[in-house]
């Protein structure tokens, strides 16, 4: 087994373990936007898994790496979860009770972080010139759910800040 294959098996592996995570959790939060973008996550972690899989085959089949995806839809649907953000719902559960959103954010954002630095040290120990760039572009995907995740993170804190009239962490 190649270098390239033994690193897209083990990408593949990585999203759909991120994917399972991101649905198990949406369980155990409370904040309707933190589900909302939860889910989303997991679309696009299964998105990330589809995209692997076709280079996988493609390696496996020709030893060269796929035609390069083009630019996901994934940065206008997680910026309009973050952006939508209007302190909180109705019927959402008073900050105190939140304690989980932040876990399951926390936790998320490692993700995201372990994903983006896999990939960007994957690029740097391939040769293959398209395989470098594959991987890159996806270190980039993950980026941007860093950053999305880091936002929301962002934006819950400053309401339970607002709410408790002083920083906690």
């Amino acid at each position: 087994m190649s270098k390239a294959e033994k690193i897209l098996d083990f990408a593949m592996k990585m999203e759909l373990e991120a994917r399972d995570f991101y649905l198990d959790s949406i369980q155990r939060v409370s904040r309707a936007e933190t589900r909302s973008l939860l889910a989303t996550l997991a679309e696009w972690e299964r998105g990330h898994y589809e995209f692997l899989k076709k280079q996988r085959a493609s390696v496996s089949s020709t030893g060269k790496w796929g035609a390069e995806a083009p630019l996901p839809d994934e940065v206008a649907g997680g910026a309009g979860i973050v952006n939508s953000k209007t302190k909180g719902a109705g019927t959402d559960p008073p900050l105190g009770e939140t304690s989980s959103d932040f876990s399951v954010l926390r936790m998320a954002l490692a993700i995201e972080t372990d994903f983006s630095k896999f990939y960007g040290n994957a690029a740097e120990n391939i040769a293959d010139p398209k395989g470098k760039e594959i991987l890159l572009m996806l270190s980039g995907w993950e980026e941007g759910h860093q950053a999305h995740i880091d936002e929301q993170y962002r934006s819950l804190h400053r309401e339970f800040m607002d709410e408790m009239g002083f920083e906690p962490f």
